[in-house]
């Protein structure tokens, strides 16, 4: 083996398939979920979840993250600017409604008899009464609609990974490894 062939090999050992981890870490979610809520069908502890089962420990820890002024909040908040940078570049549809993408400005915040409403979480510069993400991102000061979305992306994502419609390409990859990386500091503490 040539010297170029044995660095190229060892440094493909060294990278990180992130798409396994998020599906640990999914089955994690959906372990708490189900302990948590009691119900049976995916898109109702969903619903729970985002808001109509009351505050719970995940929101409570995302909001701690997103207003946290140490190292975790600051690596939360650069984390998330970057899920919904790779989602803007990934262009991933929904499953049942291929003309619309996965996004913070595109999102399902609410599920009503089997129809989603899309809604947006917007995304501004102006500084009065937003939530600054980084230096380039705010969204709006309603910390449960910023957080309803973030669960259905992951949600949305994660059915489009098990039913078999994510390319693995590196646009792809970058939002699984942004969604890891967010989960992971979200359920630290569960």
């Amino acid at each position: 083996m040539s010297t170029s062939e044995n660095i190229s090999s060892w440094k493909k050992k060294a990278e990180i398939d992130y798409i396994p981890l998020f599906i640990f870490l999914w089955f994690s979610l959906n372990a708490w979920m189900r302990d948590h809520y009691n119900e049976s069908k995916d898109r109702e502890m969903l619903e729970l979840l985002k808001g109509k089962g009351g505050r719970n420990k995940l929101f409570d820890r995302f909001a701690e993250l997103i207003n946290e002024k140490g190292s975790n909040g600051s690596r939360f908040r650069g984390n998330l600017g970057e899920l919904y940078r790779a989602l803007e570049d990934a262009k991933i549809p929904y499953d049942k409604w291929p003309e619309k993408f996965i996004s913070f400005e595109c999102c399902i915040i609410d599920w009503n008899n089997g129809q989603p409403k899309f809604g947006l979480v917007s995304r501004t510069k102006f500084q009065h009464n937003k939530i600054q993400i980084d230096d380039d991102l705010w969204f709006e000061n309603d910390i449960e609609r910023l957080f309803a979305a973030y669960i259905e992306i992951v949600y949305q994502i994660r059915c489009t990974l098990f039913h078999g419609n994510l390319a693995p390409k590196k646009e792809n990859e970058r939002v699984i490894r942004e969604l890891y990386l967010t989960l992971l500091l979200i359920m630290e503490k569960v």
